[in-house]
């Protein structure tokens, strides 16, 4: 998948040159996109418990990677997230998005993240506004 439009790399949840941010690598799958997720040690809310803003990051952001492996620029229109469990800074998860729905200059995504069991910690619909480049 192409990375062209990262610009300048500095993305904070997925570009690499960004020494604050997630560095999230995400790759192609199947039915959409997929990321392993390490949470560093700063990413905590309560320790070492991820902070929900830094989990609504991770979701968005494989939303909005989904839609672009479908051929979409986009931004994020709207977001609704649900958590079911809580996300550890000291545990690997497996972040999944896939686009569910598209219509004119609407995209439907939804992202989900898994413990190491497939247990489901937090998911999400985000609605992605297409953008023209």
């Amino acid at each position: 998948m192409s990375t062209e439009f990262l610009m300048d790399e500095y993305c904070f949840a997925c570009g690499p040159r960004n020494e604050n941010g997630l560095k999230l690598r995400i790759i192609e799958a199947d039915d959409g996109v997929r990321a392993r997720i390490e949470p560093p040690a700063w990413s905590q809310g309560y320790p070492n418990v991820v902070h929900g803003g830094i989990i609504a990051t991770i979701l968005d952001e494989l939303a909005v990677w989904a839609a672009f492996k479908k051929g979409y620029r986009s931004v994020t229109a709207e977001f609704s997230m649900r958590i079911k469990g809580s996300m550890n800074t000291e545990k690997i998860y497996t972040a999944l998005a896939r686009v569910c729905n598209i219509k004119h200059r609407l995209i439907e995504a939804e992202s989900e993240i898994l413990d190491n069991k497939n247990a489901r910690v937090a998911l999400a619909h985000v609605k992605l506004l297409r953008t023209e480049s």
